[in-house]
């Protein structure tokens, strides 16, 4: 019964690790990736380093940090140019009280199509599809975005989807809250909406960038908020701040513009994502794998208990016979020369068991001694014993002669009966 139960339970487990492979193999994914190789230095590792370096024409302080861990000192401007999404609930909280008591103005774009994910949500308004990023800052704010594009994402490869937006991205004329007009590559189909009645802040936004003549409900390429003493800012991409973008068109305007660029101001870019904790990935991920571990655990405690009538006995160890290890020793002083002294002890035993039952013996002299024990040998009527002379007795008990290994067994075998016939 219990054989069963373990092999039932290797089976699965061989099962769950051949799927995760196969689900692993299924999400890894070749891709080729075109670079623009006019760069050199930092500028390869930090697409963000000509921002950078305009904002200090301006005066101001550029940091920069590939993965982000903290909120900046009080009062900064924090250029969040990374995927958000890996960032914890506490995190999160932490960005948002930044802005709120630390007067921080934090720059952020919104999840697009190249981070969508199964646990995207869905909203339907008047027939249309309107994908929402699970985000809690723009959740917070009640921005959704929502992609006019045709759906990618179901029955195609997301490579196809992926091109797509690229084709789409294209020079757009748009309007800053003063009236300014600039020209700025925006995904056209890609908007931005509030709806403050689903966000905790409850206020519309103070300012938005939309193209000239759209109206509020067209949607809007950005919003900005005023959230306590500080500012959040909501755009649907921030490419074009990136190295090879900034200096096209009127990127390098509405960059200083959105983050009002001054001397003395700190601006900090986070241009790299930070690689996520192992049980976070596993989570968002690998969810069936780690069901599949916690059925096998669970059935594994449910068979280890189980089992049927009384415990079997334990078995005792293995041991050796003790003559086996009276002819080991045996064997090991003969090979070493030493048989003549293990003879000699053999005659010293007889002769004091002889003393013990017959004192008398121990005053007779030597020849008188073999014949009273050639007598008692036939006085016993033992087989082995019958053919013992005077002359047979005195050899038997002469320790002097030297023996081959047969007459010692031999000899050995008739004192042994001599001695436990007295």
């Amino acid at each position: 019964m219990r054989f069963s139960i373990w092999k039932l339970i290797g089976f699965l487990l061989l099962l769950s690790l051949l799927a995760f492979f196969l689900w692993t193999y299924d999400q890894i994914e070749y891709v080729e990736e075109k670079r623009i190789g006019d760069f050199k230095g930092a500028a390869l590792s930090n697409p963000l380093l000509a921002a950078g370096r305009l904002a200090e024409r301006y005066g101001a302080t550029a940091h920069y940090v590939p993965a982000y861990s903290k909120p900046p000192q009080s009062g900064a401007t924090l250029v969040f140019a990374a995927p958000r999404y890996w960032l914890s609930q506490k995190q999160n909280d932490a960005l948002l009280d930044w802005v709120k008591t630390k007067g921080g103005h934090l720059v952020v774009y919104v999840r697009s199509l190249w981070d969508y994910d199964e646990n995207t949500r869905v909203r339907s308004k008047n027939g249309e599809k309107k994908e929402t990023s699970q985000d809690p800052l723009l959740d917070y704010l009640g921005v959704y975005s929502y992609s006019s594009a045709p759906d990618n994402k179901e029955g195609h490869e997301i490579e196809k989807a992926f091109q797509g937006l690229l084709q789409a991205v294209q020079k757009q004329e748009v309007e800053l809250p003063d009236g300014v007009h600039l020209n700025v590559q925006f995904d056209p189909q890609l908007r931005l909406f509030e709806d403050p009645d689903e966000g905790d802040l409850g206020e519309d936004s103070d300012w938005r960038i939309s193209e000239p003549g759209r109206n509020k409900g067209e949607g809007h390429y950005g919003l900005g908020y005023r959230v306590g003493n500080g500012r959040i800012t909501v755009l649907t991409s921030l490419n074009f701040i990136n190295n090879a973008m900034i200096g096209k068109d009127d990127h390098a305007a509405l960059f200083v513009y959105l983050t009002s660029l001054a001397k003395g101001q700190d601006i900090w870019f986070v241009y790299g994502s930070d690689v996520p904790a192992l049980w976070r990935w596993l989570v968002h991920y690998a969810w069936p794998v780690l069901n599949a571990a916690a059925i096998l655990l669970i059935i594994w405690l449910w068979a280890i208990p189980r089992r049927f009538g009384p415990l079997l006995p334990t078995r005792p160890a293995a041991r050796r016979s003790i003559v086996e290890h009276v002819a080991a020793s045996a064997r090991y002083l003969w090979r070493s020369e030493q048989g003549q002294a293990l003879y000699r002890t053999l005659c010293d035993d007889f002769y004091k068991r002889a003393y013990l039952r017959y004192p008398q013996w121990s005053r007779l002299p030597q020849q008188e001694l073999y014949r009273q024990v050639a007598l008692f040998a036939h006085e016993t009527r033992a087989p082995q014993l019958s053919g013992l002379t005077e002359q047979a007795v005195g050899y038997l008990l002469d320790t002097s002669h030297p023996r081959d290994e047969r007459q010692f067994t031999a000899h050995s075998h008739l004192l042994d009966i001599l001695r436990n016939k007295l």
